[in-house]
C-alpha cells in the first residue's frame, strides 16, 4: 500500500470518528459529556479490523484529538485523551483475531464472544479517560466510578452496533436487487417505529416500554436477513434515536431512566436476536446445501444420460436379465438403423441377432450377473436394418439399480478397422509377393544374360543367308523383351542395380524433351514450368528418365481417349516437416527438409474412384489386356528405393498430377 493511499485513508477513518463522536453527544447525559451510546468506539473497532492497525488507530486517535480539542479547546487533553482510544481498539482488534471469531458472525459461538469482547476492550477507555478528566477537573473526583460506568456503557453499545455492522457487512455485502429493496423498506419502517416509540412517550405520556414497537422491525430483519438485517437495523435505530434525542432535548429534558432503557432494550435485543441469527443462518445454510447438492445430483443425472444419449460414435444400450432392451441411445440408431421406439422393450433377436446368437448374447448376461464382472471384449458380424453387414466391438459390464442388476453395453463399429487390416495385410503380402519377384527376376536374368549370348554367338558364326537367322533374331528379340520386364521386376522390387549420382532434375527433363516429343505425337501438347532454383537430387539418371518416360506414357495414354491434350511437366522446391512426410505415408518415414518435386499434369480422363487405392499395385491396369501393370509400380519402387515421395490428384473428366518429391542434394 503506498503512502498516499495510508494518508486518504487515516484522513478517512478521522472523518468518519468525527462524524460518530457528533452522533455520539447526543445520547451524553452527564454535564462531562460521557455517552450511553459512543459510537465512535465501533468506527475505531471496525476499520483497525479492516484496514490494520495503522490506518485504524492513527485515523481513530486524530478523530477524537480534534473532537476533544472542540469540545474542551486544550490540545493537552486531546492528545492524552488519543492514547486510550488506540490503546482499547487495538486490544479488541487484537482480541478479535486471537479469538478466532468469524467476522460474520454466523455463529451462536461467534456472537457471544463478540459480545464478551465488546465488553471487555470496553474497559480500557473510560477508565483512563475518566481519570485522565479528573485530573483536568472535568470530572468530578466523588463522582469518577458514575462517569467509568456511563462510558463503559457508550463504548459497548458502539462496539456492538458500528463494530457489528461494520464487521458483518464490510466483505459481505453483495446480494439480490430485491433484497436490497426489502432491506431498505424494513429501514424506512425502522424510522417510522422511532418516531411512533417517542409520540407515544412524549405526546401520549407512556412508560419507556414504548420502545418495544421497534421489536417486530428487529424480528422481521433477523429472520429474513440474519446478521446483515440484526445490525443494519440497530445501526439505523441508533441513528434515528440520536436524532430524535436531540430534538426533544432542545424542548424538554430526558430522564436518565430513559437513556439507561433504552441502552438496555438495544443491547439485550441486538444480543439475543444475533444468537437466534446463527441457528437461521446455519440451517438456511444447510438448506441451500442440500438444494444445491440436489442440483448438482439432478444435473449429474442428466449430464450422464446425456453422455449415454450423445455418445457420437459408441452404440449404448441398457438391458434387463432378460436381455430387453431398457436405453438405446442416439449412436445405436445411427448404428443399427432402429429408432428408439421400434428397440425399447424388444430383445435382440427381434433386430440385429440370429436366434443362436441371442442365445450366446444370454450366456453372457448371466455370467456377468454371477461374477460381477465385465464380460471380455466380443466381437459381432450383425445386419443392420438396411442390410449392411457391419462388425461391431462390444463391452458388457453390470450395474446395481436397487435389488436388480442392468447391464450396460457400449459397442464401437469396427467394420473400417477390419477393412484397414485387411488392406495391411494385402500390403503384406504383396512385400512378400516383391521379394519373391525380386529374386526370380534377379535369377532369370541370368538365364536371360546367357540366353541372350548364346543366341548372338550362333549369329555370328553363322552366314546372314542362312535359314536359322531370323529364329536367331527372334529369340534375341523376345529375351530382350523378356530383359526389360526383368527390369521392371527389378525396379518393384527395389532391387535393381543402380548408379546415384547427383542429377539436375531440370536437365535431364530439357534433354528428354526431343525423345518426348516423337514418342508422344503430335496430339499431344508439352509445356515446361522448371524453377530456376537449384533442382539436383542423388538418383541414377536412368531411373529419373524411367520416372519421367512411365508417367509422360501414361498421361499421354489418359489423353488420347479425348482426342489429345495438354502435359505439363513443372519442378519446384518445397519444404516437408515431419508432420507432412508422415500425413503422407502409411509404412515408411522420411526425413524432413528441402525437397525437388516434379509434377507430370495431363489433361485427361482422370482416374476412376474404384482404381485409386490399387493404381501402384504391380500387375494392375486400366488399360486392359497387353498391359503388364507394372509402370506406376516401377515409379513407385524407384520413388521409394531413392527416400522419395509419390503422389498424385486426380478428377474425373479433368485430369490427373502425378507429384514425385526427392530429397534435394547438398553435396
Amino acid at each position: 500500500m503506498s503512502a498516499g493511499t495510508i494518508a486518504l485513508k487515516v484522513v478517512a477513518a478521522a472523518a468518519a470518528y468525527a462524524v460518530a463522536v457528533w452522533v455520539s453527544l447526543q445520547f451524553a447525559y452527564l454535564p462531562d459529556k460521557s455517552s450511553l451510546v459512543w459510537l465512535a468506539a465501533g468506527v475505531a473497532l471496525g476499520l483497525t479490523y479492516w484496514w490494520g492497525y495503522r490506518v485504524g488507530l492513527l485515523g481513530a486517535g486524530l478523530g477524537i484529538a480534534s473532537a476533544v480539542y472542540s469540545v474542551w479547546g486544550k490540545w493537552d487533553l486531546a492528545l492524552l485523551s488519543a492514547i486510550p482510544v488506540m490503546m482499547q481498539a487495538g486490544a479488541a482488534v487484537w482480541l478479535l483475531r486471537e479469538a478466532r471469531i468469524d467476522p460474520r458472525l454466523a455463529h451462536w459461538r461467534d456472537v457471544v464472544k463478540f459480545l464478551s469482547v465488546c465488553a471487555l476492550a470496553a474497559v480500557i477507555s473510560p477508565v483512563l479517560n475518566t481519570l485522565l478528566r479528573v485530573e483536568y477537573g472535568i470530572v468530578n473526583p466523588q463522582t469518577w466510578q458514575l462517569s467509568v460506568l456511563h462510558r463503559w456503557m457508550g463504548d459497548t453499545m458502539g462496539h456492538l452496533v458500528v463494530g457489528g455492522f461494520l464487521l458483518v457487512w464490510w466483505d459481505n455485502w453483495r446480494m439480490r436487487k430485491r433484497d436490497y429493496t426489502a432491506l431498505l423498506g424494513l429501514a424506512l419502517l425502522c424510522l417510522v417505529s422511532v418516531w411512533l416509540a417517542f409520540y407515544l412517550q412524549r405526546v401520549a405520556v407512556l412508560p419507556a416500554p414504548a420502545m418495544a414497537v421497534l421489536l417486530p422491525v428487529f424480528v422481521v430483519a433477523a429472520f429474513t436477513y440474519q446478521q446483515r438485517g440484526v445490525t443494519l437495523i440497530t445501526f439505523v435505530a441508533v441513528i434515528m434515536l440520536a436524532i430524535q434525542i436531540a430534538q426533544w432535548k432542545a424542548a424538554q429534558p430526558i430522564e436518565l431512566r430513559e437513556f439507561v432503557f433504552g441502552w438496555m432494550f438495544i443491547f439485550l435485543v441486538f444480543g439475543t436476536l444475533m444468537v437466534i441469527s446463527g441457528p437461521i443462518t446455519q440451517q438456511r445454510e444447510y438448506t441451500r446445501q442440500m438444494e444445491q447438492s440436489r442440483k448438482e445430483l439432478e444435473r449429474a443425472l442428466q449430464q450422464t444420460r446425456d453422455i449415454l444419449e450423445n455418445a457420437p460414435t459408441v452404440a449404448m444400450q441398457i438391458y434387463d436379465e432378460h436381455g430387453r432392451i431398457l436405453f438405446w441411445n442416439r449412436a445405436s440408431e445411427e448404428f443399427y438403423g432402429f429408432t428408439k421406439e421400434q428397440a425399447e422393450g424388444k430383445t435382440l433377436d427381434a433386430l440385429i441377432f440370429t436366434p443362436e446368437e441371442q442365445a450366446e448374447y444370454l450366456q453372457m448376461l448371466r455370467e456377468v450377473a454371477r461374477t460381477g464382472k465385465p464380460a471380455p471384449l466380443q466381437e459381432w458380424r450383425i445386419r443392420t436394418a438396411d442390410g449392411k453387414e457391419r462388425v461391431i466391438l462390444s463391452s458388457l459390464f453390470p450395474i446395481r439399480y436397487g435389488d436388480e442388476t442392468r447391464f450396460i453395453c457400449a459397442d464401437i463399429d469396427i467394420t473400417e478397422r477390419k477393412a484397414l487390416e485387411q488392406r495391411l495385410a494385402y500390403a503384406e503380402k504383396m512385400e512378400s509377393i516383391g521379394r519373391l519377384a525380386g529374386g526370380v527376376a534377379h535369377d532369370f536374368n541370368n538365364l536371360l544374360t546367357a540366353i541372350i549370348g548364346f543366341a548372338e554367338l550362333a549369329q555370328e558364326r553363322l552366314p546372314e543367308d542362312h535359314p536359322v537367322q531370323s529364329d536367331l533374331r527372334r529369340i534375341v528379340e523376345a529375351s530382350e523383351r523378356a530383359a526389360k520386364l526383368v527390369r521392371q521386376l527389378l525396379g518393384f522390387a527395389r532391387k535393381q542395380l543402380t548408379q546415384p549420382q547427383p542429377t539436375q532434375i531440370n536437365q535431364v527433363i530439357r534433354d528428354l524433351m526431343p525423345l518426348l516429343e516423337r514418342t508422344l505425337g503430335e496430339m499431344i501438347q508439352i509445356r515446361l514450368r522448371l524453377t530456376d532454383a537449384d533442382t539436383t537430387v542423388l538418383i541414377d539418371p536412368s531411373q529419373l528418365e524411367q520416372i519421367v518416360m512411365n508417367l509422360a506414357i501414361n498421361a499421354r495414354d489418359a489423353m488420347l481417349g479425348k482426342g489429345g491434350g495438354v502435359l505439363t511437366l513443372e519442378t519446384q522446391r518445397r519444404r516437408y516437416s515431419a508432420e507432412e512426410l508422415q500425413a503422407e505415408l502409411e509404412t515408411e518415414s522420411l526425413a524432413p527438409g528441402e525437397y525437388v518435386c516434379l509434377s507430370v499434369q495431363d489433361t485427361g480422363m482422370g482416374i476412376p474412384e474404384e482404381a485409386r487405392p490399387h493404381l501402384f499395385e504391380p500387375f494392375f491396369s486400366t488399360k486392359g489386356l497387353g498391359n503388364t501393370g507394372l509402370g506406376l509400380a516401377t515409379v513407385y519402387g524407384i520413388v521409394r528405393q531413392n527416400r522419395g515421395l509419390i503422389t498424385f490428384e486426380s478428377e474425373v473428366g479433368v485430369g490427373t498430377t502425378f507429384r514425385v518429391c526427392l530429397p534435394v542434394w547438398e553435396g
